[in-house]
Parts: structure tokens; C-alpha cells; sequence
């Protein structure tokens, strides 16, 4: 591709999200300022325009602050050249350049666009200000949509959402430099506080997200935690910076003519410093130090990127480049040379439901595939076709588990079903081999149950007197959370032996550990019910292993992990006395068995019904994740199936 037209997707890209964000922003802030008195108003437009840079070009205009006067400087100012208008004008100029190279719809829906605001006045703007600027954000919202899906994803594509994602992160980095998020981990309890909370998460469109999350609360340090480090919230800094890694990936993987090196370090670099980088660790820098850093090292990478892809600069430009390079780490990490260890599962999952006469109603609820995205792991594909076909939803209950709901109206004889998916997991290991301290934050999960709620017991996760001795014993010892949790894991093992046979879906803990055998769930609820008694949280998980030929059971326990003693949920395996590694799938969490059950429903009728199951898992590969690269960029040809569209 040319270099000026790979620039042209840039910066549609950059100029689409700014006119976006700039129509947001200041469509949430005029609602809340409408009832501020003038003070309010004016410190909120100055640090806007500062954090943007446009304060001065404000003041060449314009003499004082004032809404209506900031209001029509951000939205149809023909001086600004960061103006909504002049923004259109510019993402217009630059499609126009490459418009043989634009799908007509992408062209109509932009030029549409410029020529339906070119006309508006301030008039037109002061009879309904939310009007307006809803037009604008919901625009931005359909041409994303129409480029997407009406222009082949190549390296055009990837440009147009490199320059989108560079900007994304720019404006999420800069909303955070607010001063209500350097007062700590308590819910504002001013009410002004409050919205300016609300309005700070609405201004990147996370408020409803962040709910999902973090349910009621709007505290500082939560939001900060949410916009900066979730993996998965297209709009935190760390998922832009993820998404624009991938993206230069995908560009620099043909070969070229191309010095990419310099790009890709600088990215990788800013990557793995918001991947590894904890909440802690930023307030101990100091917040307002740590998003400077952010949005310097975006704006290096931006000027790297132009120099590699759009222009060569001379040796002059070089010097300086290679001078601004040295790198300054966010913050310091504890463990830089931890391996990554890829692998590749291959899983297939079939059950069959026989009945002796015909059934009607039938519900079946299915747990057998793991969500998208679990902490280090991610579903790459899925198919599960069904006979007879099914009317379905699925939804994700309060533990995070992806659930199938299948409805049918009659059944005649059996009801069959075969989940075949590829799941990627990856480890990380200490340079001697062994398994690094590692788990899942709450950060990197969909569960919303507080972790109090795993230290409760159960009606299959009970005490017996014999498992409240030995869990005093244990604590008695005084050692460490995390040594506490291995020496359960040894005890559990130790005491146990591996019989079918002996117990049933309903067994308890107690049960199984008075008769000391039992199969994988046993295992599990008897390390369950020690964790418990001895003050560790600690859930139940089913999943996937190679050479099981069924699902299988394991425990996360809730460990303080690192210098920092960040709170993450760690993986043990009791029947096999280990640690879980890059072998294993998760597909459900819950307090126990009866949570999680891979299928269970009910149906009408007077006949009974048996159930049969069948897994295989296979491990396609397996090796250092800079050898296997990123599995994704081998099935983004595939298509999505439904529920991951929906989901």
C-alpha cells in the first residue's frame, strides 16, 4: 500500500474518534454543569482545554470561559482546528484523497455527514444542544459500523483502526487526569463528587460497563483501575494498546522493505508495562506522573509510526527519535523474566439425552464452553450443532459463566449435541521451569459474587469434625496464605485415593473424606471445605485436561500473589497434587459442584431419561509463546458464531 494512502486511514481513523469523543464529552458535561454555578463551569472548561491543548487558541477568540461560548468553540468553530466541524472536514479531505480506495457506502456516509453539519449555525445548535451532538456521537457510531462491514479487513483496514485506537487511548488517559480520582479507594460522599464520577465514566462511554463490574459503587480508584488495566473494555487504555499491538502485528508480518523494529518495541514496550503494571504501583508513582508517561509514550509511538509507515525523516529526525526512545518504564516489575508458555486445545463434547417415550417441554441448561475471554485464556472458536434443533439464548450468570438455555417443544426419542471448540491458554514460568505465582484478578473475569461468598459452606462443600481438626492444624502453623493453600493441596492428595465407584454427583465433602476415596469433584469439594474452614476463599471449577475423557475438577483459591500481595484466584489440582498450568480449560466457577453442573433442565412427561457423555481433548500445540505467535491471527478468517456476536 502507498504510504499517503495508508496515512489517509490514519488519520480517518484519529479525526472519527476525536470528533466522537470531543460530541461526548461535551454533551455529558453541559447537562451536568446546568445546575453548577459559575466557578464549576469555568474550572471544568480550563482543565478540559488545557488537558487538550486548546487553551490558548480559546483565549485568541474568546476573552472568558463560559459554556455557551466553550460549547460552540468545540463543535462548529471554523478557528478551532480540533472543532467537531473542522474534524469532519479534515476525516472528509482525507477519504476524498483515497475514495477508489473506500467502499461507496464509507464515502456517501462520510461526505453525507460533512455536508449535513457544514450547514449547521449556532442557532441550529442553541434548539437543542443534545440534539446536535447525539446526531454526531450516534454518526461516528454508524460509519465505524459501515467500514467495517462493507471494506475488506486489509492493511487499509488495519490503519483506519490503528489511528482510532492510538486516539481512544489518548482521550481515556487524559479523562482520568481528573482531580476526584487522587482522593483513594472511598465513594465520593459529596454529591458533586459523585457526578463528576458518573459523568467522567459516561464521557467514555463506560458507565454502564463499569456498573457490570463494580455494581454500585463509583470509587476513584475502581475507575482508574477499570479505565486504565481492563483487558477487555474497548476503550481502557490497555485494551487500545493491546489492539494496536495486534494490529502492527498483523501489518509487519509480510515482509518488507520496512525497518519495523523501532515500532514494534515501542509498542510492546508501553504493552507489557500496562499488562503487568497494578493499581498500587500507579498511585505509588503518583497517578497525574503515570498518565503523562502514558500519553508521551502514545504520542512516541504515533511519531514512530509515521516516520516507519508515512515518511522517512533525515538523520537529524533519527538522532532525536533514537534520543526520545530511552525507554522509562511505568513502573518497575517485580518478575521481567517470567516465560510465556501457548498452547492449544482442541475440544469435543458430545452428550446425548435418550428418553423412553416422547417428552415435552424440555429446558436444558448447558455449561460445557468457557466464556470468550477467562484471565490468560481465550475460546478462539466454537460450533455445537444440535438434534433436533433447538430455540436457544445463553447469558452470563453472576459467577461468570457462559450458560446455553435450550428450549424444545417436544422430543420423540433423544436430544443430541456436539461442542467442538479451540481454546488458547498460556502459563507463565520462572526461568528454572518451574510455574510462576500467577492467577486471575477479578479484573480478568466476568464473576460479580464477592469472594466472601466462597468462604461460606455448602450443602456438598459441609464440615464433619475430622475436616475441622485437620483445617486447625493446618492454620495452626502460622505459615503464609499461599503455604497454607499448598499444604491443603498435599493433605487433600495425600489422604485421598482415586476409586469410581464409591460416590455420586450429591456426595459432601465430609462424606467423601470420612470414606478418604472418590473421584476428581470429590477431591475437589474435600480441598474446598479445608480452604474454607481454614479462611481462604476458594471456588469449585470444572474444565478440560488432555487424557481425562471427561470434564474436570479442580479449585481456585484466593491468594495474595507478588511484592505487591495482589489478590488473584490461583488454580490448584488436588486429584493430580499440582498446580494448574497451560493444559488446563476453564469453563465454569461456582461453590460447588451443584453451581456449575454441565447440563441439568427438565421436560414434561412420564418417561424416564438417561444421559450419556462423551469428551476428547486434544493438545494441538504447545511451546514459548513467542514461537507460537498469536493463534488469533490463524482463525480471524473464520466466522463469528452467534452467541459470540451477542455475548
Amino acid at each position: 500500500m502507498l504510504s499517503r494512502t495508508a496515512e489517509a486511514f490514519f488519520w480517518i481513523g484519529r479525526y472519527m474518534e476525536r470528533a466522537e469523543y470531543t460530541a461526548r464529552f461535551t454533551d455529558v458535561h453541559y447537562h451536568l454543569l446546568l445546575e453548577a454555578d459559575e466557578k464549576e463551569h469555568v474550572d471544568t472548561w480550563r482543565r478540559y482545554l488545557e488537558g487538550m491543548g486548546e487553551l490558548n487558541t480559546y483565549h485568541q477568540v474568546h476573552d472568558t470561559l463560559s459554556t455557551q461560548s466553550v460549547v460552540e468553540f468545540l463543535t462548529l468553530d471554523q478557528f478551532n482546528p480540533n472543532s467537531i466541524v473542522r474534524l469532519i472536514s479534515a476525516a472528509r479531505d482525507n477519504a476524498r484523497s483515497i475514495q477508489d480506495q473506500l467502499s461507496s457506502e464509507v464515502w456517501q456516509q462520510v461526505n453525507t455527514f460533512y455536508l449535513s453539519l457544514k450547514s449547521w449555525t449556532p442557532h441550529d445548535l442553541w434548539e437543542g444542544p443534545h440534539h446536535l451532538l447525539y446526531r454526531i456521537q450516534h454518526t461516528c457510531y454508524t460509519l465505524y459500523g459501515v467500514f467495517g462491514s462493507t471494506m475488506i479487513h486489509d492493511e487499509g483496514w488495519s490503519f483506519y483502526r490503528l489511528g482510532q485506537n492510538i486516539e481512544r487511548g489518548h482521550h481515556t488517559a487524559r479523562l482520568l487526569a481528573h482531580p476526584i480520582l487522587f482522593k483513594g479507594a472511598a465513594e465520593p460522599a459529596a454529591l458533586t463528587d459523585f457526578h463528576h464520577c458518573m459523568a467522567m465514566m459516561k464521557s467514555a462511554s463506560a458507565y454502564e460497563a463499569y456498573r457490570k463490574v463494580s455494581r454500585s459503587d463509583l470509587v476513584p480508584t475502581k475507575i482508574v483501575n477499570f479505565l486504565l488495566f481492563h483487558p477487555r473494555f474497548p476503550r481502557s487504555v490497555r485494551s487500545c494498546t493491546d489492539t494496536t499491538r495486534q494490529l502492527l502485528a498483523r501489518l509487519t508480518a509480510t515482509p518488507s522493505n520496512l525497518n519495523t523494529a523501532e515500532v514494534l518495541r515501542t509498542v510492546g514496550q508501553l504493552a507489557a508495562d500496562l499488562e503487568y503494571a497494578t493499581l498500587d504501583e500507579v498511585y505509588r508513582v503518583g497517578l497525574a506522573n503515570f498518565l503523562s508517561e502514558v500519553t508521551e509514550r502514545l504520542d512516541q509511538l504515533s511519531e514512530t509510526m509515521t516516520r516507519t509507515f508515512f515518511h522517512a525523516g533525515g538523520p537529524l529526525e533519527a538522532a532525536l527519535t533514537r534520543q526520545r526512545l530511552r525507554r522509562r518504564p511505568l513502573v518497575h516489575h517485580p518478575e521481567p523474566s517470567l516465560r510465556p508458555i501457548r498452547a492449544v486445545l482442541s475440544v469435543e463434547h458430545q452428550f446425548t439425552y435418550s428418553y423412553e417415550l416422547p417428552v415435552t417441554a424440555v429446558r436444558t441448561l448447558m455449561r460445557p464452553a468457557p466464556v470468550q475471554h477467562y484471565g490468560r485464556q481465550r475460546r478462539l472458536d466454537s460450533r455445537w450443532p444440535m438434534e433436533p434443533p433447538a430455540d436457544y439464548r445463553h447469558y452470563v450468570d453472576a459467577f461468570g459463566n457462559l450458560v446455553w438455555q435450550l428450549e424444545h417443544v417436544k422430543v420423540e426419542k433423544a436430544i443430541s449435541c456436539l461442542v467442538q471448540m479451540r481454546v488458547e491458554t498460556t502459563a507463565l514460568y520462572v526461568p528454572d521451569g518451574q510455574l510462576a505465582f500467577q492467577g486471575v484478578g477479578a479484573q480478568d473475569s466476568d464473576c460479580s459474587v464477592e469472594p466472601a461468598e466462597f468462604t461460606r459452606l455448602t450443602r456438598l462443600v459441609d464440615g464433619s469434625d475430622a475436616l475441622h481438626r485437620l483445617a486447625k492444624h493446618l492454620r495452626a502453623r502460622g505459615t503464609s496464605p499461599v503455604e497454607l493453600a499448598d499444604g491443603i493441596l498435599h493433605q487433600v492428595h495425600a489422604h485421598m485415593r482415586y476409586e469410581a465407584g464409591h460416590t455420586h454427583v450429591d456426595t459432601t465433602a465430609a462424606e467423601s473424606f470420612r470414606i478418604a476415596a472418590g473421584v476428581c469433584q470429590d477431591y475437589a469439594h474435600v480441598m474446598l471445605a479445608l480452604c474454607r474452614l481454614a479462611g481462604l476463599p476458594a471456588r469449585y471449577v470444572s474444565g478440560y485436561l488432555p487424557g481425562e475423557g471427561q470434564m474436570h475438577a479442580w479449585v481456585e483459591v484466593l491468594l495474595p500473589v507478588g511484592e505487591q500481595g495482589t489478590p488473584l484466584w490461583m488454580a490448584y489440582d488436588p486429584t493430580h497434587q499440582r498446580r494448574c498450568d497451560e493444559r488446563y480449560v476453564t469453563v465454569a466457577v461456582g461453590r460447588d459442584y451443584q453451581d456449575i453442573a454441565p447440563t441439568s433442565g427438565y421436560y414434561s412427561g412420564k418417561a424416564t431419561n438417561t444421559l450419556e457423555m462423551k469428551v476428547a481433548v486434544t493438545l494441538e500445540s504447545q511451546g514459548p509463546a513467542e514461537q507460537l505467535g498469536h493463534s488469533l491471527t490463524r482463525f480471524q478468517s473464520a466466522q463469528p458464531q452467534e452467541e459470540d456476536a451477542q455475548q
